[in-house]
C-alpha cells in the first residue's frame, strides 16, 4: 500500500526538494570511534578504506580514537527511503493525477447516483448522443 498512497510522493517530493545536496555533520552518538593500529594515523590506517567509502574522517591526523562519519550527503540518506533528487517532477506530477482523478470520479458518482433525470428520454438522448446519432432537425 506504501505505492498506492499518495502521501508517499508528497513526502517524497518535498525530501527531495528540501533536503537534497545538503552535508552531513554526525553527532557524537552517530560517530564511530575506535584506535588505529599503534604508530599510524587515522589517516594513515584508513587510507584504502577512504578511497571507496561514502563517509568523512573527522580527524585524520590523531593516533587514537578516530572519529569517522559513514554519510557525507543528505542523498545518501535519503537514497535509504527510495527519496530521489531526480524524481522530483514526477512525484509532483503523480500527485496531480491523484487529485484530478478524485475530482473526476467525485463529479461522475455524484452524476451517477444523485442526478436523476426527468424521464428515461433523457438518458435515451445521451445515449444517442454518445453513439453519434444526430437527432431529426427538419426545418432548420
Amino acid at each position: 500500500m506504501y505505492r498506492v498512497s499518495p502521501l508517499t510522493y508528497f513526502v517524497s517530493g518535498i525530501a527531495s526538494t528540501g533536503l537534497s545536496h545538503l552535508p552531513v555533520e554526525c553527532s557524537a552518538s552517530e560517530m564511530a570511534i575506535f584506535d588505529p593500529p599503534s604508530g599510524n594515523s587515522c589517516q594513515q590506517y584508513l587510507q584504502a578504506y577512504l578511497s571507496q567509502s561514502t563517509g568523512t574522517l573527522k580527524n585524520p591526523n590523531a593516533t587514537e580514537s578516530c572519529q569517522y562519519c559513514p554519510l557525507r550527503s543528505s542523498d545518501q540518506f535519503l537514497a535509504n527511503m527510495e527519496i530521489f533528487w531526480n524524481e522530483r517532477w514526477r512525484n509532483f506530477s503523480i500527485i496531480w493525477a491523484y487529485i484530478g482523478f478524485n475530482v473526476l470520479a467525485a463529479v461522475t458518482l455524484y452524476l451517477v447516483f444523485r442526478v436523476r433525470p426527468k424521464s428515461a428520454t433523457l438518458w435515451a438522448s445521451i445515449a444517442e448522443f454518445l453513439r453519434g446519432k444526430k437527432k431529426n432537425t427538419k426545418g432548420i
